[in-house]
């Protein structure tokens, strides 16, 4: 059994890199897809398994499922991660993603593909469960908070990358985009060069008996599931809000890039300043920032006034995950990382299969503007209720400091 890797041991740069690498499969994968969700709901509709009964729920859902199957999942992937180590959950989990993610370039139905979105699930949850256990591992104090800010910019850059791209795809066809999940095999070499990390049974009796504080455990979770709520509207949305706009579907994918992109550059300024001290009103503004860009988005009278909107969604959004995981990281001891970190994974993920069941009710036709409006009133009540709690907190230490 090889030893536990010291958070304060040098990183190779070839390590840092596959693990950067490695978060631009994950939060955004399921939205790869998007741009397709248009033609794909006609062919299940009007051509190839015509009349199959709210086929237009479940071609949103062969987005979100993903979403359903990692929060499912999530807890297990934790305990293997725990149990076995790292590298070997990382490297099967995308062996299954390239696998999974590429069955719609050839499933013949509606019910085989998402039987494929499903099993890429379990992989996403995997991929991001033990990539985070392991960054928590190899890093410490604000290099960890630093590095954290950049994988989730990478993260937002894969959405930058593989949106568009699938954009383009989906206007050759609709399962072209599909092909793009083959990508993960390109990094298999590279992560089987990664440390295992740590595993329970490398842990002292010490460090084994240190209990999670599982109160701001649950309150982050909740404010996970509360941002992706929002902030999924953007994928299983805004392809309908911007065709309504006379979007082309081969722009759709940079449209919806611009989110990701503003979300990639708040996430390297986290980075930059190596996390914050204020992690709850941090999460505060983030969501304020989410509610101002969804309502820019659903008052937009054309496709140029949806843009700013993106934009200050997504720095809003870019801000939530290496918040979140930077303060789940401090809290875990490290033999319950990846249970607590599969916890964070699980309550993003079943925001993303909530959200367009929840925005249902606020769809008319093809009209989706009242969904952002919607959320925004949502996100910026968890928002005002973080500012509170943040503020309480802050006024508190200072008192105990004075």
């Amino acid at each position: 059994m090889t030893a536990p890797t010291s958070p304060l041991r040098p990183v190779p740069w070839l390590t840092r890199v596959t693990l950067l690498l490695t978060a631009t499969l994950t939060i955004m994968s399921g939205a790869t897809i998007a741009p397709s969700l248009p033609a794909m709901q006609v062919h299940f509709t009007q051509g190839h398994g015509a009349g199959l009964p709210n086929a237009d729920v479940l071609v949103r859902l062969t987005v979100t499922v993903v979403g359903l199957a990692i929060a499912v999942s999530a807890p297990v992937s934790g305990y293997l991660t725990d149990r076995i180590g790292r590298r070997p959950v990382l490297v099967v989990a995308m062996l299954l993603y390239a696998l999974a993610g590429s069955s719609g370039l050839y499933a013949p139905t509606l019910g085989s593909l998402m039987l494929g979105r499903v099993l890429l699930g379990l992989a996403v949850g995997a991929t991001m469960t033990a990539g985070s256990a392991l960054v928590a591992d190899l890093f410490a104090g604000q290099e960890r908070a630093r590095f954290l800010g950049l994988q989730s910019a990478f993260t937002s850059l894969g959405g930058v990358i593989f949106l568009p791209l699938g954009g383009l795809l989906a206007g050759m066809g609709w399962r072209l985009p599909f092909a793009v999940y083959l990508a993960a095999l390109l990094l298999v070499p590279l992560a089987l060069r990664l440390p295992r990390g740590e595993t329970a049974g490398q842990q002292t009796a010490e460090v084994a008996a240190e209990q999670v504080r599982w109160q701001p455990v649950a309150l982050t979770y909740g404010v996970a599931l509360s941002y992706m709520l929002v902030y999924y509207l953007m994928p299983t949305q805004l392809p309908y809000r911007l065709e309504g706009l006379g979007v082309a579907p081969a722009l759709v994918g940079f449209v919806m890039g611009v989110s990701t992109l503003s979300g990639a550059l708040a996430a390297l300024w986290f980075s930059r300043r190596g996390g914050t001290r204020t992690p709850v009103l941090t999460a505060g503004f983030s969501l304020v920032a989410l509610a101002v860009g969804w309502t820019v988005v659903s008052l937009a009278p054309g496709a140029g006034w949806v843009v700013p909107g993106l934009i200050i969604g997504g720095a809003g959004a870019g801000l939530v995950t290496p918040n979140l995981n930077t303060f789940l990281a401090a809290l875990a001891p490290a033999h319950a990382r990846g249970r607590v970190m599969s916890g964070l994974s699980a309550s993003i993920f079943l925001g993303q299969f909530l959200s367009p069941l929840l925005a249902r009710p606020f769809v008319h036709g093809t009209d989706v503007s009242q969904t952002f409006a919607a959320a925004a009133v949502f996100a910026v009540l968890v928002g005002a209720g973080l500012l509170v709690l943040g503020w309480r907190l802050t006024t508190q230490r200072a008192a105990a400091a004075d």
